[in-house]
C-alpha cells in the first residue's frame, strides 16, 4: 500500500506519494492550500481517489503531514495548523473508511530550503521554482519518512 505526504500551507499544498513497495517518493501535484479544514478536505479527496482503485496495493495506508516546527524545536503557527489537519483527518477517515488509515506528523525542518537548493541546482527560473517547490518539499518529507521506516526495520 502507498503512503501520501503533504507539505501544507495556506497558499499551496504540495503532495507526494510512495511507490506501492514504500521505498521511493514521487511528487504529485501542487494544489491550492487554505485553512486546516480546506487542506484536510483536499487530502481526503486525494485519498478517496486512491481508495477507488481496484488494487489494494494502490490504496493509501498512511498520510504523513509535514510538521514545520522552528529550528529550536518550538511550535510554529503552521505546526498548529498541521496538528489541526491531523485531528480533522482522523475524524474524516473515521467517517469515510471502513479500514484504518494512519496519520503521522513528520518533522519537516529545512525541507523547503532543501527543495529550493535542488531546484536552484537544476537552474530553473524563479517562477518555475515557485510552482513546484511545495511538491518537491512533500517528496523530501515523504522520502525522509520512508528512510526512517527502512532504518527501523533493519
Amino acid at each position: 500500500m502507498r503512503i501520501l505526504a503533504a507539505d501544507i500551507g495556506t497558499v499551496r499544498l504540495g503532495l507526494a506519494v510512495s511507490d506501492p513497495m514504500g521505498m521511493t517518493a514521487q511528487p504529485l501535484s501542487t494544489i491550492e492550500g487554505g485553512t486546516a479544514k480546506q487542506v484536510s478536505k483536499s487530502i481526503l479527496k486525494i485519498v478517496l481517489e486512491y481508495e477507488n482503485t481496484n488494487s489494494e496495493k494502490q490504496k493509501i495506508k498512511t498520510v504523513v503531514i509535514g510538521n514545520p516546527i522552528h529550528l529550536n524545536g518550538s511550535e510554529s503557527d503552521m505546526s498548529k495548523m498541521a496538528k489541526e489537519c491531523v485531528r480533522l483527518l482522523k475524524e474524516y477517515f473515521k467517517q469515510n473508511f471502513k479500514r484504518e488509515i494512519d496519520i503521522v506528523l513528520q518533522d519537516e525542518r529545512l525541507t523547503s530550503v532543501a527543495a529550493e537548493k535542488v531546484l536552484l541546482s537544476a537552474d530553473l527560473s524563479r517562477k518555475k521554482r515557485k510552482e513546484i517547490k511545495d511538491r518537491v518539499a512533500a517528496q523530501l518529507i515523504l522520502q525522509n519518512y520512508l528512510d526512517a521506516l527502512s532504518m527501523q526495520s533493519n
